[in-house]
């Protein structure tokens, strides 16, 4: 039934944009699968997915193409099969908007229609709603499983082609305890974090230990591209702004179901575009907090590359840390432990080959490990060096302070 609905929609060589996370439509995407042969030309853009389809079912008729290494696709792009094209978020949706990167169909899961017949997001709010407003189709699953959301962004029934209704529960990321070395990270991470501050943050281990760590603070303010179970241990310790209504906003919720089960129209925390999250909260200075493989000397970030494989993404990361920078009192701060892997390799490096620099030198405050904080305002190439390798691992400290740069 779905294939044949689908068969009607798409034509050769159309671009096909597939929301991302929570709202990538599992059985549209299998329906894809079984048309791409059939129906020449065919491609598929989708970022972080969790659906693990994309490992089994991939016909060699459908390209591929991603703005990340990481989740389900990341196989793919490791083996060649998917294309990257690094660029930021903002970069992605402008993108989208001038058709440069053009979407002629896109993919949605999406909630029941309300009673004025408007849908709601699946928890995600990103690139897809501005391809949304130019794509010649959007083609959607109906999951009456998603929950209601805060958020202006909707799409009336009228507007879609309904293919499929589902009761299936929301994709699940859990979050491990975070290790050890990302707790020392944390502690001197919120150093520098202010009660009633903005705060952005990922997910994975190190945002989960800087969420443990803040869970002291009080009347902070979110503003972040994802947002996972760290959520609900600052909303549980008080530490969040809950007074008022616009203080807590996300694009992405990955997480458990009780992270869902926490979301609805009043909710603490709403979804914007990532546009209106930069826009950061009027009065609290904005701290952006985010982690890299590696980064140089000189203050250059690497968020992508680990040797010649493609692992990571550009994301959000610049956008977030000009954003602080605008903001009064913000920072953009840095986080990662000094070394990585059983070899303890340094994750403090000279200098970072030109192809593989993420976020510019010139756009960090403070470097943040284990050891200390590196705050790099105002500072030239010589004092930033120097600063840099007092964080690094001991071992390695001497060589990066007194050794050549190339």
């Amino acid at each position: 039934m779905i294939t044949s609905l689908l068969d009607e929609v798409l034509r050769p060589g159309d671009q096909v944009l597939i929301g991302q996370a929570t709202a990538e439509p599992t059985d549209l995407v299998q329906a894809l699968f079984e048309l791409a042969p059939r129906i020449s030309g065919l491609e598929a853009f989708c970022g972080l997915s969790l659906n693990p389809a994309w490992s089994q079912n991939l016909p060699e008729a459908l390209s591929v193409a991603t703005y990340c290494g990481v989740g389900t696709l990341g196989p793919l792009v490791e083996r060649g099969r998917a294309r990257v094209m690094p660029c930021s978020l903002s970069q992605l949706t402008a993108l989208l908007a001038a058709r440069k990167l053009p979407a002629d169909v896109v993919f949605l899961q999406v909630s029941a229609a309300d009673a004025q017949g408007y849908h709601s997001p699946a928890c995600a709010i990103d690139y897809a709603w501005e391809a949304v407003k130019t794509a010649r189709a959007v083609v959607v699953e109906v999951n009456h499983s998603i929950p209601a959301i805060r958020c202006a962004t909707r799409i009336h029934s009228s507007q879609v082609v309904v293919v499929a209704e589902t009761h299936r529960p929301l994709p699940q990321q859990l979050e491990s305890a975070p290790a050890e070395v990302h707790r020392r990270v944390a502690a001197q991470v919120v150093r520098l974090i202010p009660d009633g501050a903005t705060v952005q943050l990922g997910i994975g281990g190190l945002a989960v230990a800087v969420a443990q760590a803040l869970r002291h603070h009080r009347g902070l303010k979110l503003r972040s591209g994802m947002v996972g179970d760290w959520f609900l241990d600052l909303l549980a310790a008080g530490a969040l702004d809950t007074e008022v209504p616009e203080a807590c906003l996300a694009s992405l919720a990955v997480g458990s179901q009780d992270l869902y089960d926490t979301l609805s129209p009043t909710g603490v925390l709403g979804f914007a575009s990532p546009a209106q999250l930069v826009q950061g909260v009027p009065g609290s200075p904005f701290m952006a907090i985010n982690s890299a493989i590696e980064v140089d000397l000189y203050g250059q970030v690497n968020a992508e590359f680990l040797g010649p494989r493609y692992v990571g993404t550009v994301g959000g990361q610049p956008d977030y840390f000009r954003a602080a920078r605008r903001s009064s009192g913000g920072l953009a701060i840095l986080a990662l432990p000094a070394t990585s892997g059983r070899s303890a390799t340094s994750r403090i490096i000279p200098r970072l080959e030109g192809a593989y620099v993420t976020t510019a030198q010139s756009d960090v405050d403070c470097i943040v490990t284990e050891n200390g904080i590196a705050d790099l305002r105002a500072t030239d190439f010589s004092q930033r060096r120097s600063l840099i390798a007092r964080i690094a691992d001991a071992r390695v400290r001497d060589a990066l302070e007194r050794g050549p740069l190339d």
